[in-house]
């Protein structure tokens, strides 16, 4: 997702659909093992890549609404602001601006949406709780954008 996320736009929507239904499931289904929350958030994702095939400008439209507010939650719950019943809200201001740039931006937006989006799932995994998070996720970010960006110019090799 870091650095294909634009060519491999449906790994990144399915990426979007398994971290979203991920953390939907947790809220709403609490105190069900592990492996049904993984088996929604998996679905979601499958859900995610079969639209992003089918109804490519849809998909990637949902998909920026999706990684926007997702996002866009994260920021300000790492600024340590915003929480429990503005969650929808931010979520939703945050879908909206991811959106608005999806479609005006189709590209970019894309490039940076799964940069930033790879970064924070990749920080995730190794849930790090020193400062070193926030230089590394800068980097990680530049590095996705700058992978990205490099590749925007050049033709998929047909085979």
């Amino acid at each position: 997702m870091l650095t294909m996320g634009r060519r491999l736009y449906w790994l990144f929507l399915g990426g979007i659909g398994f971290v979203f239904g991920y953390d939907i499931a947790k809220q709403i289904i609490h105190g069900q093992p592990q492996t049904v929350i993984f088996v929604i958030a998996l679905c979601a994702g499958v859900v995610g890549a079969m639209l992003a095939v089918m109804f490519q400008k849809f998909a990637v439209l949902l998909g920026g609404f999706i990684a926007g507010g997702y996002l866009f939650v994260e920021l300000i719950k790492e600024l340590g602001a915003g929480s429990g019943h503005s969650y929808w809200l931010l979520f939703i201001l945050g879908g909206v601006i991811g959106a608005l740039l999806t479609k005006v931006l189709f590209h970019w937006a894309l490039i940076v949406l799964s940069s930033f989006m790879g970064s924070v799932l990749i920080l995730r995994a190794f849930n790090l709780s020193t400062q070193l998070p926030g230089l590394l996720f800068i980097l990680l970010f530049l590095l996705g954008i700058a992978v990205q960006g490099g590749l925007l110019g050049r033709k998929s090799p047909r085979h």
